[in-house]
């Protein structure tokens, strides 16, 4: 929406806003518009395909204002490898992963931000089991990035906390999901990004084949919300899936959607304890 007097649109930073603005990006429409502007959205996932859209696509979103502080931590750390949310009490963080170096081995700052983002689980209102399960995935999904993407330097993992309500997001610039399944003569006839994405939600389901005992990681996700209200997505390709519910599950809500086409993967993961409210970030 144009404001009086003013030559910028506003656009709310959530997953809808950022979907269109990847559509109008590839359609030749985002140039003709002039300075755009992402207000507050409540989500750092939205944040994080931005952040990410920008990279791949950095001249068309040049006219692009995401205005979240959240954002710049995302763009320091894209940039500059900087990492946040180390510090005593942290509620939000992001974790550059080229740092940890081509093998991804833990290191004493992982070690930290992780406990940090414990801390700030638990800070949300879930209980220190559920607190560890949910982090131990966000380790599961960092791993994912090292043996999958191809591109492990472009990859992060975030967290952000409110009273009742904790985000993880993990997100790499690399082949994408259908791509890395392509490796593996099993999924030869995966044809898109959304039929990839369908088989790597599921437990086992790699690139190394489903007796190889690796998977995507979000078996462990799907037990972490167990009996908690979770909104997951994935973003790779040309698609996005969705689950949602009270212990979300393949087998509960589920939603596949075509898109306009962003590199890599990214997995954005929102838990709720009983009585949540969202706040903007």
């Amino acid at each position: 929406m144009k404001g009086e007097g003013q030559d910028f649109h506003s656009l709310v930073g959530d997953f809808a806003g950022a979907d269109d603005l990847l559509w109008a990006a590839q359609t030749g429409e985002l140039q003709a518009v002039g300075k755009v502007v992402l207000s507050r959205s409540g989500r750092i996932g939205p944040l994080v395909e931005l952040e990410m859209a920008r990279r791949a696509y950095s001249s068309i979103y040049s006219d692009v204002v995401v205005a979240p502080p959240f954002a710049k931590l995302i763009r320091a750390a894209m940039t500059a490898a900087a990492i946040s949310g180390t510090h005593r009490d942290a509620r939000i963080g992001v974790f550059p992963l080229g740092v940890l170096g081509r093998d991804g081995d833990t290191t004493d700052q992982w070690t930290l931000w992780a406990s940090r983002a414990d801390q700030a689980a638990i800070y949300a209102g879930f209980p220190p089991k559920v607190a560890a399960e949910i982090v131990g995935a966000l380790g599961e999904l960092q791993d994912n990035i090292f043996r999958h993407s191809s591109a492990y330097e472009s990859g992060l993992v975030a967290f952000a906390a409110s009273r009742n309500t904790f985000e993880v997001v993990a997100s790499d610039a690399g082949i994408g999901v259908r791509a890395s399944l392509h490796q593996c003569p099993e999924y030869a006839n995966v044809e898109d990004a959304g039929a990839a994405l369908k088989v790597a939600v599921m437990d086992g389901e790699s690139r190394f084949g489903r007796n190889s005992g690796c998977g995507f990681g979000m078996g462990q996700m799907f037990r972490a919300l167990a009996n908690h209200d979770g909104e997951l997505r994935f973003r790779s390709g040309d698609h996005a899936l969705q689950i949602y519910g009270h212990s979300p599950s393949l087998q509960g809500r589920l939603e596949l959607l075509h898109k306009a086409s962003l590199p890599g993967l990214t997995i954005s993961v929102l838990c709720r304890a009983p009585g949540s409210t969202e706040s903007t970030l």
